[in-house]
């Protein structure tokens, strides 16, 4: 077998790219779709204290993308810094990143926009007499006067006409069309007191005036669903959670309805949404979901909203008094529904003093029997059970995953191990976990270094019994990497992990008495519903249902 040499002509030349061709890089981080470019376009008219807000959109937003406001416009000798990267009014040095206040910060939108489409902005100040219109096109920025009211218009033409490979992985027009009326919803929702229009291919899809966020609630969901929401308002310290949640007689069987707002600014977090449904465990049947629109007002400094291209995520350095309050401030909302008997609540997690076996022994209360009868296993991953409301369908590894999760949580004793485990790691494994050792602590591991890149664990907490040393410790090093990329709380993701390695899998067969063990403990559990990663655990198919599909009713 003869081995292919490389000549030097044919070796690859670094070059540094153009500035055209970066820039289109670029903006594909911040703009990915319409629906990104409406986004920033209403952002950047909130930060410019509009309470008026007109969005028009043709042919889903690749033809044309207008965005009017009332704000306070662009004076004229800056509307060409407008169109620069990283030009901005809102900060000035790195400590200022701390103190954001505003919506857009870094100066990427506009520049991003026009780095992929035409764009021409109309826009004028109050203490001028005369608008300016500023035309940016093929890289090429031009300065007019021109008439304009007060405020800012933007009109977006011809979108990624010049990157026909992004456009080709979009989907159609009336999907970026839908894409786009979600996103102006949840500005509209999470700015009551802003006018919003929406006109799509000509066609007014929303009017929705300024008003109360019950209103703006029922001009977006419907009065029907308005009437079913009840407000939240909980304080404690610099900590504010606000809004509206639905009664636990309303469910949705996704979570599309919720919203969640950090400092005004729309997030996604799954987190947060388990913090919220945590406390409708009981009293909202599995696989139903709770509306809500949620904002979570804390100082700036507590809050980095600098770690997603599109702002669409934050990251908190109190995650967890952030989660536990909301779930307060859900808890308390919900106070005047009774929550069934053995859905327990608590935070943090209550210890449940559970022994130390493969699954928790069932409990035994003053003689009365389990809540759900364990009937048999089906596929050996779903676990039937009887209950009085009608027939409960377990997933059986979600439900071990939160009671391990949980007990974890709650810092379950340690058990000794029969001889102390000695694990040799190479060096960047090593550093890795040695930055993690207390948090193992922490959860109930004994782990400590044994010299060189050598550790030694003499003791696993009880729930993690049934996994081996060597698979435990490549757990943690696997979630280690994600979890310096992704932030979070280190405790709760770890534990995450954990609780997924220990936890019985789909296809292990399980005894009846195993089970049965398993529901009990679940009952048991704080957030029975969801396992910790907010996948649901369990359903119930009804006796109302069952004896629909039999023509009984």
């Amino acid at each position: 077998m003869f081995e292919r040499k490389q000549s030097s002509e044919e070796l690859p030349v670094i070059r540094v790219l153009s500035p055209d061709v970066a820039a289109r890089i670029a903006a594909g981080e911040v703009i990915e779709r319409p629906a990104s470019v409406v986004k920033e376009l209403i952002e950047n008219a909130l930060d410019a204290g509009a309470t008026a807000i007109q969005i028009e959109v043709q042919e889903g937003g690749f033809t044309r993308i207008r965005v009017a406001d009332n704000g306070h416009g662009i004076p004229r000798d800056q509307a060409s810094l407008a169109l620069a990267r990283f030009a901005t009014s809102k900060i000035q040095t790195a400590e200022d990143l701390s103190r954001v206040h505003t919506l857009g910060f870094r100066g990427e939108a506009l520049p991003s926009i026009a780095a992929v489409a035409r764009v021409e902005i109309l826009t004028r100040t109050a203490r001028e007499t005369e608008g300016t219109r500023v035309i940016a096109e093929e890289g090429r920025c031009t300065v007019h006067p021109a008439a304009s009211p007060v405020g800012t218009v933007v009109t977006v033409r011809d979108l990624f006409y010049n990157t026909p490979a992004r456009r080709r992985f979009l989907k159609s027009p009336l999907r970026e069309a839908e894409r786009i009326r979600e996103t102006v919803y949840r500005y509209a929702l999470g700015y009551p007191h802003v006018a919003f229009r929406l006109i799509l291919d000509g066609r007014e899809v929303l009017m929705a005036p300024p008003g109360t966020p019950l209103e703006r609630a029922a001009v977006i969901w419907g009065r029907e669903v308005a009437d079913e929401l009840i407000p939240v308002s909980w304080e404690a310290a610099d900590l504010r959670i606000h809004g509206l949640i639905s009664r636990p007689t309303l469910g949705r069987a996704s979570r599309a309805f919720q919203h969640f707002y950090v400092n005004g600014r729309p997030v996604r977090s799954g987190l947060l949404a388990v913090a919220l449904e945590r406390p409708y465990a009981g009293r909202l049947p599995a696989g139903r979901y709770p509306l809500a629109i949620l904002h979570i007002d804390l100082p700036p400094m507590f809050v980095d909203v600098n770690i997603h291209p599109q702002k669409a995520e934050v990251r908190f350095s109190q995650e967890r008094s952030v989660y536990w309050g909301v779930s307060q401030a859900v808890e308390a909302a919900l106070a005047g529904f009774p929550r069934p008997e053995g859905a327990a609540m608590g935070w943090p997690f209550e210890e449940a003093q559970l022994p130390a076996s493969r699954l928790a022994e069932p409990s035994a209360e003053y003689g009365r029997p389990p809540r759900w009868r364990a009937l048999g296993q089906l596929l050996q991953s779903y676990i039937l059970a009887q209950s009085e409301e009608g027939l409960i369908v377990v997933d059986q590894h979600a439900a071990h995953e939160q009671v391990i999760f949980e007990r974890l949580w709650a810092g379950s004793a340690s058990t000794p191990l029969p001889s102390p485990a000695v694990l040799p790691l190479s060096a960047r494994e090593a550093e890795q976990l040695e930055a993690e050792l207390e948090t193992l602590r922490s959860l109930g591991i004994d782990i400590e270094p044994f010299g060189g890149n050598t550790f030694v664990v003499r003791a696993l907490p009880a729930p993690l019994a049934g996994i081996s040393v060597n698979e435990l410790l490549n757990t943690v090093l696997e979630e280690i990497p994600a979890l310096r990329r992704g932030g979070g709380d280190p405790r709760e993701r770890i534990a995450m992990r954990l609780a997924c390695a220990a936890a019985v899998k789909a296809g292990d067969g399980l005894s009846l008495e195993e089970m049965q063990a398993l529901l009990d403990a679940l009952l048991e559990t704080w957030s029975p519903s969801t396992c910790p990663h907010g996948r649901p655990a369990w359903f119930l198919l009804s006796r109302e249902e069952i004896e629909r599909r039999f023509l009984r009713r």
